[in-house]
């Protein structure tokens, strides 16, 4: 049962609400992908020829740096976004390097539309801040080769593991046109 005390801290105080410990899901492996229907998803291209889908609830935000981004029901904290790495080295050696607050981090090298995919999967302890509260987020990598000098990328965050659910589906959804263009 939850309580609320005052904290009073010199000239500025606040109302906290403890409703006790939080149950923390643990991130979902990168392998293998959570089955999710994703036919009647959106489907998204770009110019390079890249299509991937995601659920009609993501919402795109003004794309800014080369990167576009996608937000669950207009929330910022529930993202997928997605942009290209000049580089020819395989996807396997493109990953996130693994670091202390990267928690339950899994990867493997899967395939989307024939081509190998790198997916990454971890939680970040305390890695978002919602509504006076610091909660765990659930990321997602993935790295794809377009054509030899060029990589796709996919990248999520949330504090739902439902989000990771969806990227980690949302990866498998990435076709590469037979022929990009240059």
């Amino acid at each position: 049962m939850g309580a609320t005390r005052i904290i009073a801290l010199g000239a500025f105080s606040s109302v906290v609400a403890c409703t006790g410990p939080r149950r923390l899901e643990p991130a979902r492996g990168a392998c293998p992908a959570p089955r999710l229907p994703t036919a009647g998803w959106v489907s998204l291209a770009d110019s390079a020829g890249v299509s991937f889908r995601l659920p009609a609830a993501y919402q795109e935000r003004a794309p800014h740096s080369g990167i576009r981004e996608w937000d669950l029901g207009g929330d910022s904290q529930q993202y997928v976004l997605v942009g290209y790495i000049a580089s020819s080295s395989p996807p396997a050696t493109l990953g996130r390097v693994v670091s202390p607050g990267m928690l339950e981090m899994t990867q493997c090298v899967d395939s989307a539309g024939g081509r190998e995919v790198l997916v990454q999967s971890w939680r970040t302890p305390a890695g978002t801040f919602r509504q006076g509260r610091r909660l765990d987020r659930y990321d997602v990598f993935a790295v794809v080769p377009v054509r030899p000098d060029l990589r796709f990328y996919l990248a999520s965050g949330g504090y739902e593991r439902r989000t990771q659910d969806i990227a980690l589906a949302a990866v498998r959804t990435i076709v590469v046109a037979a022929s990009p263009p240059d």
